[in-house]
């Protein structure tokens, strides 16, 4: 699945990517506890992912293009279920402090480089 930059919308207010088929939209959102990952089906509200980052802003592109990599052999017309499979949190919900780095392990230059994390 590859995705384009779209303007924010009140699901995506920081960054909004779309799908090339418009089918699935991913992007972040800042609320006063930090910003959050999200992505859903287009024009509904995300249920696929939806997780904190924290407020270390320096860790957000690592677990933007962590996504981005697994998401891209994955077709637009796969369920919520078979996406929701293909992260280090199937089935539960995502936690930085248990799956930041089996998310980051696919892109190893990434864990080199990131600065010391902090979640919240």
């Amino acid at each position: 699945m590859k995705f384009r930059r779209a303007e924010p919308n009140p699901h995506y207010r920081s960054l909004r990517l779309v799908s090339e088929n418009s089918c699935w939209e991913l992007g972040m959102s800042l609320y006063s506890h930090g910003m959050r990952m999200r992505m859903g089906q287009s024009g509904k509200p995300p249920e696929v992912i939806d997780f904190c980052m924290g407020r270390n802003g320096a860790i957000y592109p690592a677990i933007l293009l962590a996504i981005l990599k697994r998401l891209e052999p994955v077709s637009e017309n796969q369920t919520e279920e078979t996406i929701d499979a293909i992260f280090p949190w199937r089935g539960s919900r995502p936690d930085l402090s248990i799956h930041l780095h089996p998310l980051l392990e696919e892109i190893p230059q990434l864990e080199r480089c990131q600065a010391p994390m902090r979640t919240s």
